[in-house]
């Protein structure tokens, strides 16, 4: 009886431990009907700033898509000291826009708890 007894605890445990399920990615990710898609990890920040980003990410794509000429420049540096890493980053955006507005509005959002990976679908408005 005492042999079965840890056979038994460990049934029990490992039938009360949660279920590690991928979470679906919705089907505008891959494939947006009309507009365009951006995303954003983790923000130093915090997550306002993880949306403002994923929503300018996806912004430039769909000027891009509308003839809107973009020109972005990132520099990232890393330092490290100590074992203790820092990261400055700097972007720089050039548009060049001719007789053109463009609108969008967010149509969804969709926030990957998994990864912590902020996805945004924006879409033109006249």
């Amino acid at each position: 009886m005492y042999k079965l007894l840890p056979f038994i605890l460990l049934f029990f445990v490992s039938a009360c431990a949660p279920d590690n399920v991928k979470p679906v990615k919705p089907a505008w990710i891959n494939n947006p009907e009309q507009g365009a898609v951006g995303s954003c990890t983790t923000h130093v920040k915090g997550r306002h700033y993880q949306e403002d980003l994923a929503i300018s990410r996806a912004r430039e794509k769909l000027a891009a898509q509308l003839g809107v000429e973009i020109a972005s420049v990132q520099t990232i540096s890393e330092h490290v000291v100590n074992d203790k890493s820092y990261v400055v980053s700097d972007k720089e955006i050039k548009q060049s826009i001719k007789n053109k507005t463009v609108k969008a509005h967010v149509r969804a959002t969709w926030h990957d708890t998994s990864q912590d990976e902020l996805w945004v679908w924006v879409y033109p408005v006249n």
